[in-house]
């Protein structure tokens, strides 16, 4: 049987090493991907608070908000989107091709809808394959 004495265990404690001075974390580099992989920008189009928008209102904000996808597409940003099927919260995806957080950030706030609390997005970073396309 192993008996502790709580007194040599806080003796011990005190005469330990104080510890070291925390250091300054290092900047964090981009993360190291797999082989063959690539990240992109998975975002979720979600209802904003502002949905109550005049019916001819909402169709000039879906109308800029598709414009504004087909020019980030024919930049070569937008990779894919699509709306969702049924009527939750998740209104439609976007797959990015963008260099970094910030370029996500920029193409969702460029969005007619999302500018006017229509929609709002949640942006994650994703991992495909290389070329990996659907079929």
């Amino acid at each position: 049987m192993l008996l502790l004495s709580i007194p040599t265990l806080a003796s011990a404690a005190a005469q330990a090493e104080p510890p070291a001075a925390p250091t300054q974390a290092a900047p964090s580099a981009a993360p190291v991907l797999p082989p063959g992989m690539k990240q992109y920008w998975f975002v979720m189009l979600k209802k904003g608070p502002q949905r109550d928008h005049p019916a001819d209102e909402a169709q000039r904000l879906q109308a800029g908000h598709m414009a504004n996808m087909q020019a980030y597409a024919e930049r070569g940003i937008l990779q894919i989107a699509g709306p969702m099927m049924d009527d939750g919260d998740i209104r439609g995806i976007f797959i990015l091709d963008a260099p970094d957080r910030a370029g996500a950030e920029a193409m969702c706030n460029d969005d007619p809808a999302v500018q006017t609390g229509r929609l709002v997005c949640e942006i994650h970073p994703w991992l495909s394959q290389k070329g990996a396309s659907l079929k």
